[in-house]
């Protein structure tokens, strides 16, 4: 997959509802390892982990490519690029 030819974001999303836009996956994937570090100095690993109902740890990347969510799409041709902390 080709993150080039078409305009393609990244949004590491909080399940508290806050979302931050980057422009390539390896400032998304930073920016979610940095806030799991953050809540894991701040409220324990347990406490962390346990604090995301979907993922572990509450974050998570989405693709988005013209505006359509291409996420699926991202797990299948990149597997060696994680979307979320297990």
């Amino acid at each position: 997959m080709d993150e080039n030819t078409e305009q393609t974001e990244f949004w590491m999303v909080c399940e508290t509802g806050d979302i931050e836009t980057f422009g390539n996956y390896e400032d998304a994937y930073e920016a979610m390892t940095s806030a799991v570090k953050r809540d894991i100095e701040q409220h324990g690993e347990e406490t962390a982990r346990d604090s995301g109902v979907i993922h572990p740890y509450g974050y998570t990347i989405n693709v988005m490519r013209e505006g359509r969510d291409v996420t699926e799409d991202w797990e299948r041709n990149e597997p060696y690029k994680p979307l979320s902390m297990d």
